[in-house]
């Protein structure tokens, strides 16, 4: 186990907590088992899968609470390779050693890990593909289009006020999105779509009939859960 030293792990953990999620919150969001998601946080990669697997957790994970992807992405393959030494960057002159170890004959090693590369590659495309057709297109729209899109009488707009996990359902039950919704961020549907809402704070979702304001979906800090968007 890693100190509780400021890394990628400590910050996904935070981003996480300061959400009120856990583990199996998150877990049901990404699809992500719990028990990698706790190595994440910890850096612990004995109780991880492959490099290329875990690359595309951590996206995911990232993406689940609100930071950046990419740049999760970039700090967890930076930290977990030495995090013995995390406790030590900012002192002067500091340099990680990283040891190196090959396998006995030099044309040997170099096939190795010409292979291991490939499949890295390969696996962790895959990976981070997955991972994002979970996560869902990004349904974001500029300011100008919510703005211009919300005064449509036969649509009905949901937007959030402050940083929720929302699900949205379609008639039949599918689940159709299920991520944080970032503060402004806004979705619609048509009138009598059959769409229904599930939300960690009913008080952060604001639903919108046309151009009117059919308000607040619950009270702020109460979670809803099925809510059928009609108007």
């Amino acid at each position: 186990m890693v100190p509780d030293i400021e890394h990628i792990g400590t910050e996904l953990r935070d981003a996480r907590e300061a959400l009120g999620l856990s583990h199996k919150d998150v877990s049901d969001m990404t699809r992500i088992k719990p028990q990698f998601l706790e190595a994440i946080e910890s850096l612990s990669s004995v109780d991880l899968p492959s490099i290329g697997y875990v690359l595309g957790y951590v996206r995911s994970y990232a993406k689940a609470v609100g930071l950046d992807g990419a740049s999760a992405v970039a700090r967890y393959k930076v930290d977990s390779q030495v995090p013995e030494n995390l406790g030590m960057r900012d002192r002067p002159h500091f340099v990680p050693k990283r040891k190196i170890r090959l396998p006995r004959g030099f044309f040997s090693a170099i096939t190795v890990l010409a292979i291991a590369g490939m499949l890295t590659v390969w696996y962790g495309t895959q990976t981070e593909t997955q991972a994002a057709m979970l996560d869902g297109p990004d349904l974001t729209p500029s300011t100008a289009e919510a703005q211009a899109t919300i005064i449509d009488p036969d649509m009905l707009t949901v937007k959030a006020l402050a940083p929720s996990w929302v699900q949205i359902k379609d008639s039949s039950g599918r689940v159709i999105i299920s991520r944080i919704f970032v503060t402004g961020e806004v979705w619609q549907t048509q009138r009598g779509s059959g769409a229904s809402i599930s939300a960690r704070d009913g008080g952060a979702i604001q639903l919108f009939v046309g151009e009117s304001d059919a308000g607040r979906l619950g009270e702020q800090g109460v979670a809803i859960a099925d809510v059928p968007l009609a108007g």
